[in-house]
């Protein structure tokens, strides 16, 4: 309680924190042990996002930014 990790499936959001760039010039990121690849986020290191999961494998997913218009930025403050 408190400490269970968050339920990852299709079409939930999360906030996730872009921590590299990957191969395919997605951002990356991590919720637990679930590593995130984010569409769009490839410049985006260091900063926080609202993202929706669009697909959901064993050890890792992927997702778009849920909302343009509003970005989460590094200290979690939201601006517009």
């Amino acid at each position: 309680m408190g400490n269970e990790p968050e339920l990852v499936e299709l079409g939930s959001l999360h906030d996730v924190q872009v921590d590299a760039k990957g191969a395919r010039e997605e951002g990356i990121g991590r919720l637990g042990n679930l590593v995130i690849f984010i569409k769009n986020a490839k410049t985006r290191i260091g900063n926080r996002y609202r993202v929706k999961v669009t697909k959901v494998y064993r050890t890792f997913a992927y997702a778009e930014l849920a909302d343009a218009s509003k970005k989460f930025i590094g200290n979690g403050s939201l601006f517009k």
